[in-house]
């Protein structure tokens, strides 16, 4: 069995942001010989159950889990632990929802830390509060907003999450967020922050975004993605 777990994967539940079945992506999984897999579709559950029975039929064990946006635009992973950390989640995923306008979910600190117990905290993609700061070098805060998820998740439930996706900041913020961790003495995870199952889906990834953003492919320029590394990818 593989020794890497993908934790941070969006199906097509990720409205016009995922490429993939969950069948497709737990069929990748067993390709790569996964025996566990992840699932944090946006602001959402909506596949969690076909999900989940997916993987069972498979025999590979599903994690549930959704990515956030919070208030200020940041996003954030939530994986679920046990069955009060399903409860929870269910219950910040409806206070985003329901708090905003369709299309629009947002949830607020507040919201986050009275339903935090059972689930596991991910810092988030480059759209993390983390990474966010860190990319516009602002060290100061990406360490107050890493203080704030750590004094409310704890040791254990909190992981600053790596992703390389060979772009030209990766590196750098890479090396920048693994120092962070280490001087809060929190553990890090790596995820691939995956769209599509195989590298050839990034093709019906970029038509999504353009419907999404009402425009063409030969029109869309930086509203797709830089390259095809958003797939399911081996250890």
């Amino acid at each position: 069995m593989s020794n890497y777990v993908e934790l941070h994967c969006h199906t097509n539940y990720s409205m016009l942001d995922g490429a993939s079945h969950p069948e497709e992506l737990l069929d990748r999984a067993l390709e790569l010989r996964m025996d566990r897999l992840a699932v944090t579709d946006h602001d959402g559950l909506y596949g969690a159950v076909r999900f989940y029975r997916g993987a069972l039929e498979r025999g590979i064990k599903p994690i549930i889990g959704a990515e956030l946006t919070l208030d200020g635009g940041f996003h954030l992973v939530l994986l679920v632990e046990n069955d009060q950390g399903y409860s929870n989640l269910s219950r910040l995923i409806s206070h985003a929802q329901l708090s905003h306008s369709k299309g629009e979910a947002s949830l607020s600190w507040s919201a986050l830390a009275r339903h935090k117990e059972g689930l596991i905290c991910l810092s988030g993609c480059s759209r993390g509060e983390l990474a966010s700061h860190l990319l516009a070098r602002r060290p100061d805060q990406a360490l107050r907003a890493a203080q704030r998820c750590l004094h409310l998740f704890g040791h254990g439930h909190f992981f600053v999450e790596l992703q390389n996706h060979l772009l030209e900041h990766d590196r750098r913020l890479v090396a920048s967020l693994v120092d962070l961790a280490e001087h809060l003495g929190v553990q890090y995870v790596a995820t691939n922050d995956v769209h599509y199952a195989r590298r050839e889906g990034h093709r019906l990834h970029d038509v999504l975004t353009c419907i999404a953003n009402h425009t063409t492919l030969d029109e869309a320029g930086s509203l797709l993605r830089a390259n095809s590394e958003y797939y399911l990818k081996s250890q």
